[in-house]
């Protein structure tokens, strides 16, 4: 890999363009750097560690309620596993829509299932507070009108998460114990559970986090 392809790789990236950081994560990739250096090129900051424990878990094989974006997270997967997949799929939208409406957001998942507070939102890091070496978490309409705010969140992306899937899971429970909860699309016990490994998958990843910063 020579140093004009790499430079010449940074030069037509745009995170407007999913194709274009692809290219350059691949490039970076085939000079010897790993997931958090390339990261670091594309954003220009540094990410925080949640970020890389669910890319390497692969984050959509977590089969939790949330859609995914393509970037950053395939472009935090190294030439082991595959590499950055060349184009991205239909959530590409989404994020050329934010970042022609703010290139500070940094979409990473859209919350998916029953009406909790974060229905209808993008979850996105901003780089502002990267830089400053904040995990602060934004949400802000899958709309983005030009009238849309973003709305700070109180915790990580891990924790987001977990609040949106206590919120399903409260849900679910209170619509298992009505007396109309019965034919079909009735919730039972199994819907229940299967919320609960949701957040126990989660918690898990909570968990690993903590221990990885002590």
């Amino acid at each position: 890999m020579t140093d004009d392809t790499v430079s010449q790789a940074r030069v037509k990236a745009s995170r407007g363009n999913y194709a274009s950081m692809a290219y350059l994560a691949r490039v970076l990739y085939e000079t010897g750097l790993g997931p958090r250096a390339v990261i670091r090129e594309c954003y220009g900051t540094d990410f925080p560690e949640e970020f890389f424990l669910l890319a390497e878990k692969d984050p959509d094989s977590l089969e939790l309620l949330i859609d995914f974006t393509n970037q950053p997270w395939q472009l935090a997967v190294p030439l082991s596993r595959g590499g950055p997949p060349p184009q991205p799929d239909s959530r590409d939208r989404i994020e050329r829509r934010a970042f022609a409406y703010d290139p500070r957001l940094v979409p990473l998942a859209v919350p998916l299932g029953v009406d909790t507070a974060l229905k209808g939102r993008v979850i996105c890091y901003h780089l502002d507070e990267l830089g400053a070496g904040r995990p602060s978490t934004f949400g802000i309409r899958r709309t983005m009108g030009g009238d849309e705010e973003t709305e700070r969140y109180d915790g990580s992306l891990l924790d987001v998460l977990h609040q949106h899937h206590a919120d399903f899971l409260r849900h679910l429970t209170h619509r298992s114990g009505l007396p109309c909860n019965r034919g079909t699309g009735a919730v039972d016990d199994e819907d229940v559970e299967e919320a609960e490994d949701m957040m126990n998958r989660i918690e898990a990843l909570q968990r690993q986090l903590t221990s990885m910063r002590q």
